[in-house]
């Protein structure tokens, strides 16, 4: 007697603005703009780091490019570009005729949008952490903001708006992120990993801070999580260590080639940023709940530091950050930062 077949079924991944969680307003500007064919050549979606941005910017090219007769995914679609990466974006990468050919892309992007579409209505590209650019980058990036071509879209998000040109910004139809709301992140965390523990989904949801990419990326990567806080203890420790100490921990970050002390700078910020928010919510009254060992540590520190200090020091991360993006020697940077953020002792 044959063996019996039996027929596998597979769940069906959401995909486009389904797989979002929350961000409503920002996808139903989005989808009303789709609905009426009237979408903008250019798009500049912001919000802080990791609140979903990027995740948006997928969607509505899954929205706009999957389908009947097309490609399953966006990543073997020849009517999507995308960059994302953490480096610096070299102008290689965007202009019509790059010097040096594009090297990380098989066309730079301006070469791209201007072929018209292989198999969908338009193309779409997408250009994730704007700020990465150079200001020759964006320069060169007016151009295609200035005359996009017919049947494209471009999407660029960012963090940090005010490290892009006026200009750039003004053509581009911009859409402000906002943290997404506790039970929606309750629900996120949840049908992310179902099986994690109540607590730890708690703990989490109140370090995220109404960011849906923060929280899948502690989900599915804890030791990035212990290491975003051991560099915020560090860094945040050395406000009261004396010249000598900082110039030696700083001295870490040329200890390789530049391309991953840069990367290993964007880490040691992002956790020192995440702290620096925290201890400015706390001093505000109105941090989320937390585990409660993040919450002493962070009132201890305010609690030596003066009232200006957090937020002159938040702002000094982020600058340093955007002076690494742009391929400034992430030790002296940090130098300069670590030594500028020192708590002066009385003499």
């Amino acid at each position: 007697m044959p063996a019996s077949r039996t027929r596998r079924t597979t769940a069906a991944v959401a995909r486009g603005f389904a797989a979002i969680a929350g961000h409503d307003r920002a996808i139903s500007i989005l989808r009303a703009h789709q609905r009426a064919g009237r979408l903008a050549h250019a798009y500049c979606l912001i919000g802080e780091e990791a609140i979903g941005k990027t995740a948006v910017a997928r969607a509505l090219a899954e929205e706009l490019l999957l389908g009947d007769g097309q490609p399953s995914r966006l990543e073997v679609h020849p009517d999507f570009w995308s960059d994302d990466r953490p480096e610096a974006i070299s102008i290689d990468e965007l202009r019509f005729h790059p010097e040096r050919g594009a090297p990380t892309h098989e066309q730079s992007l301006q070469q791209f949008l201007s072929l018209k579409p292989f198999v969908a209505p338009l193309r779409v590209a997408l250009l994730a952490n704007a700020e990465r650019m150079t200001e020759q980058a964006q320069n060169c990036l007016l151009k295609t903001l200035e005359e996009p071509p017919p049947n494209t879209v471009l999407l660029l998000t960012t963090a940090y708006p005010d490290h892009l040109l006026p200009t750039c910004l003004s053509r581009c139809q911009l859409i402000s992120f906002s943290p997404v709301g506790r039970p929606a992140m309750a629900d996120f965390v949840k049908a992310r990993q179902p099986t994690v523990a109540e607590a730890e989904a708690d703990a989490l949801v109140g370090l995220a801070h109404g960011r849906p990419g923060w929280a899948a990326r502690a989900l599915s990567d804890r030791d990035w999580v212990v290491r975003m806080e051991r560099w915020a203890e560090q860094l945040a420790a050395l406000a009261f260590e004396d010249v000598d100490g900082v110039l030696t921990f700083a001295g870490r970050f040329g200890q390789g080639p530049q391309a991953e002390m840069r990367l290993v700078a964007a880490d040691a910020l992002r956790g020192f940023t995440a702290f620096l928010r925290d201890a400015m919510l706390l001093q505000a009254g109105v941090l989320s709940p937390m585990p409660s060992e993040r919450k002493s540590a962070l009132e201890t520190w305010s609690a030596r530091v003066p009232a200006d200090h957090i937020r002159a020091s938040l702002a000094a991360a982020q600058r340093t950050q955007l002076l690494i993006d742009q391929n400034v020697n992430p030790r002296l940077a940090m130098e300069v930062m670590l030594l500028d953020l020192r708590v002066r002792r009385p003499l």
